[in-house]
């Protein structure tokens, strides 16, 4: 089976190493072809077009936005901007419905189909297989995708048609958005009132409520190192298609306030750093100021 990849960022990368460390037969593309090239070198080709990628049978994609999204199928030398081969993509990003429904229904008119399967975890449990994936489109799509999927993912679940999906991840990362956000304040807090964080961090983190994510995110926050796994930006984009969800449905205050935070801290410049950047972030409103701490 001929694997395409496309976009080769901070979780693309390590994914399309993975799948040509199992073996797969891979060709990937990347706007900045330099990030490709120790993949050629490892035995993947480059393609230095996306429609270079409609012979392959199964091509993932991993990128930013609904419009990043749109531009890789159904812009101007997209997958899907002509009759292909029938191509199936399956799209790993977290990105609305409504796109996928839109990119869905040009694949199908080309002659492919689109399986919408958005990722859980980050980039150190990428090389072990240790991402969770979550799956919706078309069951046919599903069967043909699974072994490669299972490649990436130590659980691979689907979720039926359309793109429940997509809700299923953004709900996902509500969760994670409110989590890093309630770590970052008590941590806030213990600094306030004299108590390290890294002690509170280390109990947290070994307590009943520990998760690789909350220790990841600890190291983070008591070395204040926020090169970015996820960044602010990402993830305030991912609050705003969950209030965009909840809108009319459901009162989500503690969503509200994380998401008003992120947008304060995009406001501050911090974009581009990881959301533990939250816990510097609100150390300076309160006028602490943090050192790292081992």
């Amino acid at each position: 089976m001929r694997i395409g990849f496309i976009g080769l960022g901070n979780m693309g990368r390590p994914m399309a190493e993975r799948l040509l460390g199992s073996g797969w037969d891979l060709t990937v593309h990347n706007r900045t072809p330099a990030k490709a090239t120790s993949l050629v070198e490892a035995g993947a080709r480059f393609a230095p077009a996306i429609a270079d990628l409609r012979g392959c049978d199964v091509v993932l994609s991993m990128v930013g936005t609904d419009d990043d999204l749109r531009a890789i199928t159904l812009g101007p030398g997209g997958l899907f901007d002509t009759p292909s081969t029938g191509v199936l993509l399956v799209d790993c990003s977290t990105v609305g419905a409504e796109v996928t429904e839109e990119v869905a229904s040009a694949a199908r008119t080309a002659g492919g189909d689109v399986l919408a399967a958005p990722v859980a975890g980050g980039p150190s449990v990428i090389p072990d297989g240790g991402l969770a994936i979550v799956c919706s489109g078309a069951p046919a799509a599903y069967e043909r995708a699974e072994a490669v999927l299972e490649s990436l993912a130590r659980k691979v679940i689907y979720a039926g048609e359309g793109a429940t999906s997509r809700q299923v991840k953004i709900l996902h990362n509500l969760i994670v958005a409110v989590i890093a956000h309630a770590v970052a304040e008590v941590s806030v807090l213990g600094e306030a009132i004299g108590v390290a964080r890294a002690d509170l961090l280390e109990f947290v983190g070994a307590g009943a409520i520990g998760s690789p994510f909350i220790r990841y995110k600890a190291e983070q926050m008591k070395s204040l190192d926020f090169s970015a796994a996820f960044t602010t930006a990402l993830m305030a984009k991912d609050l705003d298609l969950g209030h965009a969800l909840a809108a009319g449905r459901a009162d989500t205050p503690l969503v509200d306030h994380t998401r008003a935070t992120l947008h304060d801290l995009l406001a501050a410049g911090w974009g581009e750093q990881d959301i533990a950047a939250l816990v510097a972030y609100l150390a300076g409103r309160n006028g602490i100021d943090l050192l790292p701490q081992p």
